[in-house]
């Protein structure tokens, strides 16, 4: 491969001719002299010249996830980072905010994001991220040529069967690459901040409907990194309604005038709003929901990923006019995700166990599984084995509460009510239950 020549945004040339030159650069640019203690202007400096030579070549030498993590760990193991962290941060968001190079913005937006791995409070400054908000948004509103999208989706996170790039004699345009970046950013900021009304309008119809129409417009990629990666935002943004609107409902309305208006999803959370005006034009996004909590991992990511799916799942079955967004076969699925994960989640996992619960009792009274016998006497086992050992252990008074509302429905009545008329009359359950297991899934295709 002939020799690279490239200048920088310092105005340093440099002249790379192989990956070990490059990685060797690198290396020296990031030495910092032992003989005298360095000034400020010093470390910022070295911070800028690493970032512009990471622009320079990362389309040569960091194509990989792998390349591109270990470049901004060697940055971030430095002095620079481990002793001047809230300085080197904020040069590297005032960089990334007002560089117009989409090339050194993409290499600044890897370096926070793999701080923010190794500091989980970092997504958390308000101050810090408010400002690039429009820079990121900006980046995920790019149209990107569809024949392209399918050659880069973004870092792999969690969920997910790919590696989050192309190959590697394909070409990836950066505008792809920082639409990938922009969305897991911005999802790693929205799952962990508390916004308010005021914050959240930056997030208006037009934003959220181009969200909704990037998840079915990706549907078909061979990699579902991407299109996971846009419903964890929307999912995301949708509790961050939820929290603001519950919070300004308390704050602006204590007598309780217009209760049921305040509370409304369609009024006051947006993301249910835009759902709701586009039910019959957004089935990938609730397909690949389910997917999700299907192939979910017991990782902290895929935890927060289940509890904020798991959430507007319960926003669709209780508001009038969503409780059928989903195909019957779908929400089968769905119960056999829920019986699984209710019979497999350890005794440290109370608070995922418990939204579980509150969205099962929905799933069975409001939607169309209400009139569907499915699965109901192995739902009904899993429920009583819940609470079964109350004598022998103290089973937590929540679990007891939830499962008591399930067990309170009337799906559940008529069932225990049968098993009880069959105990009388001496009929072996086990036999008995073959008319309820033989009802086909496809039968309601």
């Amino acid at each position: 491969m002939p020799a690279i020549t490239m200048e920088d945004d310092l105005g340093i040339v440099y002249l790379v001719d192989n990956a070990q030159q490059f990685w060797s650069e690198l290396e020296d640019i990031l030495v910092i002299p032992k003989e005298a203690i360095p000034t400020l202007e010093q470390l910022d400096l070295t911070l800028k010249r690493s970032l512009s030579l990471c622009a320079a070549y990362h389309e040569q030498y960091l194509q990989s996830p792998f390349q591109l993590e270990h470049a901004c760990n060697m940055l971030l193991d430095t002095e620079l980072f481990v002793f001047h962290s809230e300085r080197m941060c904020d040069i590297v968001t005032s960089e990334a905010q007002s560089n117009t190079n989409p090339h050194f913005q993409f290499i600044c937006f890897h370096v926070l994001l793999s701080f923010g791995r190794r500091r989980s409070d970092f997504f958390r400054s308000h101050k810090r991220w408010q400002p690039l908000l429009p820079v990121l948004m900006d980046h995920i509103l790019v149209e990107i040529d569809s024949d392209v999208e399918d050659t880069y989706f973004g870092l792999s996170a969690g969920v997910g069967s790919g590696s989050g790039y192309g190959g590697a004699n394909v070409p990836v345009p950066i505008e792809a690459k920082l639409r990938s970046l922009g969305v897991r950013l911005l999802y790693e900021m929205c799952r962990v901040q508390k916004l308010s009304i005021q914050d959240l309008r930056i997030f208006d119809d037009s934003f959220l409907d181009y969200l909704f129409d990037l998840v079915e417009q990706t549907r078909h990629m061979q990699d579902d990194t991407f299109n996971y990666s846009v419903i964890k935002l929307i999912v995301a943004l949708n509790e961050q309604f939820m929290v603001a609107s519950l919070g300004d409902e308390a704050g602006t309305n204590g007598n309780g005038a217009n209760r049921h208006y305040q509370f409304s999803p369609e009024n006051k959370n947006r993301v249910m709003r835009v759902l709701m005006r586009r039910l019959g034009s957004s089935q990938a996004f609730g397909e690949n929901m389910i997917f999700m909590l299907n192939r979910a991992q017991r990782t902290p990511e895929d935890l927060c990923m289940q509890l904020l799916v798991l959430k507007l799942l319960y926003l669709i079955f209780t508001t009038k006019g969503t409780e059928e967004y989903f195909y019957t076969n779908d929400l089968c699925v769905l119960v056999d995700v829920f019986l699984r994960e209710l019979a497999d989640l350890d005794d440290d996992s109370d608070s995922l166990r418990h939204t579980y619960l509150r969205v099962l009792h929905p799933l069975l009274t409001k939607t169309q599984l209400r009139a569907i016998p499915y699965k109901r006497p192995q739902i009904l086992y899993m429920l009583e084995s819940l609470i079964r050992t109350s004598n022998v252990r103290d089973v937590n008074p929540i679990t007891m509460r939830l499962v008591q509302r399930c067990l309170g429905g009337e799906w559940c009545v008529g069932l225990v009510r049968q098993k009880q008329v069959k105990a009388a009359k001496g009929v072996n359950e086990d036999d008995d239950r073959d008319s309820e297991l033989s009802w086909n899934v496809a039968d309601t295709t």
